[in-house]
């Protein structure tokens, strides 16, 4: 009888395949929902070995204490249904919340063991179910995948702005305050303050453009069509999403206006404040990073690195093994968008608070780089608006207010030329799109380039009944499209 027991369960249960089901749906609905940002083959490898090698290493043990252990043995079917639904939740609040719900678990862990009683002969059903679950977080990997693996046909240019040939290649700063709303939008309705900095940057040399906007409404989608001069209109994928595929690598690897600095001589350095840009690992194409990958988690909230970027700055300037012209590109998380954890008012306050906390932070930066490198070009451009004025995250895709969808593009512009603008060659420049082949026009001191500007037109997302569709909802002269 003891025999048979053992044979049972050396042919019943098989630890490869329990562990294999119980990691796999917690692993596909985490790369499902994360895919953009964790699509390395450092990553996958990872997560292979702690959402499929954990479980796998787990229920293997389980296997050889059943085989060796007859006391156990006789509740191998209830032991297994509660080990089935913990080790998938477990895994599952790990993917979830990055983190294991203790509380959660433990009122699970007391349901299950109490469900056991009656349905532990029906473990094998529960492993059926899980695969279930699993069918459409994979359908959505492979979705996601092939939308990754497209060629990005609209990186392409209609020029050969790549190979512009510089007359003059004076350093460039591009410093990024997050979500910064230019002043018309500033001393709107929604927003209603009386902002002192574009007085001030006007008067240390700065010229402020005013009715300026991003053409789309996040940072990843605002700097990949920015960085690539040309319109990606959310990269033309069966699911746009905000998450835009690719879009990490474009920002912080390869797009067309690092290799057109590049093949003027120009050292490209990437500063920034946390992870955000780098969770996938992209290839690096800068010639210097403040932040490494090494220093992001596998298991990131984009917010885990936080990195002091005008002490990062400053120690980027000071390298001396870098020769040629230098572009920077900086980011600072400052004012950044509302986040809808409050009433609109509470939030427009707290947005005008940051404001105050980051222009003195552009002064300080704006400062340093004058006083250390006098004769460069330095560029404040906000990646988008504030979003004030919204009261919900669907509400972005939603509105058809006006006021409610200049705030979400709105975005400071402000470029100290330092003698360098050439008279009536940025008359055209008006959203972030053509920021970069204008400037390139004008160092090149060739108009011709102008000719294939970017419509400024402004893009968003429509909910639609299963997915978001992609619509223009600011035209090229700046007027809000009516759906």
């Amino acid at each position: 009888m003891e025999k048979n027991s053992k044979s049972e369960i050396s042919k019943n249960f098989y630890p490869l395949l329990t562990g294999l089901i119980c990691g796999f749906y917690p692993l596909v609905f985490y790369f499902s929902n994360n895919f953009s940002a964790i699509n390395s083959w450092e990553h996958l490898g990872f997560f292979l070995l702690f959402f499929i090698g954990i479980p796998i290493v787990f229920f293997s043990i389980a296997f050889f204490v059943f085989k060796f252990s007859e006391a156990l043995s006789k509740y191998k079917t209830h032991i297994l249904f509660v080990l089935i639904i913990m080790t998938v939740a477990t895994l599952m609040s790990q993917a979830m919340y990055l983190t294991i719900k203790k509380k959660i678990l433990l009122g699970l862990l007391i349901i299950s063991i109490l469900a056991a009683w009656k349905l532990h002969a029906h473990y094998r059903k529960l492993l059926v179910i899980v695969l279930l679950m699993s069918i459409l977080p994979t359908l959505n990997c492979a979705i996601k995948i092939v939308e990754h693996e497209q060629k990005m046909e609209w990186t392409v240019l209609p020029d050969k702005i790549e190979n512009a040939k510089f007359k003059s290649t004076p350093n460039i700063y591009m410093i990024q305050p997050d979500g910064y709303v230019g002043k018309d939008m500033m001393e709107g309705n929604l927003y209603h303050f009386n902002n002192p900095l574009y007085d001030w940057l006007e008067n240390n040399g700065f010229k402020v453009y005013n009715s300026f906007r991003s053409n789309y409404p996040a940072s990843l989608t605002s700097n990949s069509s920015m960085f690539s001069m040309k319109h990606h209109r959310f990269g033309k994928v069966l699911f746009p999403s905000i998450d835009m595929p690719n879009s990490r690598d474009i920002i912080a690897g390869n797009n067309a206006a690092i290799t057109t600095l590049r093949n003027n001589g120009y050292k490209n350095f990437f500063i920034v404040q946390d992870e955000y840009f780098q969770q996938n690992r992209p290839q690096p194409d800068y010639d210097y990073y403040n932040l490494n990958p090494n220093e992001i988690p596998y298991f990131s909230n984009d917010n885990n690195v936080k990195k002091v970027v005008l002490e990062d700055l400053k120690a980027a300037m000071d390298t001396v093994n870098v020769e040629g012209p230098r572009f920077y590109f900086i980011e600072k998380l400052l004012p950044h968008h509302i986040h809808f954890a409050a009433s609109k008012e509470e939030e427009r306050d707290t947005y005008i608070e940051k404001i105050k906390e980051v222009n003195s932070w552009l002064a300080n930066a704006v400062n340093y780089i004058s006083e250390k490198d006098p004769n460069a070009i330095v560029i404040i451009l906000a990646d988008h608006g504030g979003w004030v004025g919204l009261g919900s995250y669907p509400e972005m895709f939603s509105t058809e207010n006006p006021q409610q969808i200049h705030s979400i593009y709105s975005a400071l512009a402000a470029i100290k030329w330092n003698g360098q603008l050439k008279e009536g060659m940025d008359s055209e420049l008006k959203s972030n799109v053509n920021i970069f082949r204008v400037l390139f026009s004008i160092l090149s001191e060739n108009p011709e380039y102008l000719k294939y500007l970017e419509d400024d037109s402004s893009y968003n997302l429509q909910s639609g009944t299963f997915s978001k569709s992609v619509r223009a909802v600011i035209d090229d002269n700046g007027k809000v499209i009516s759906n």
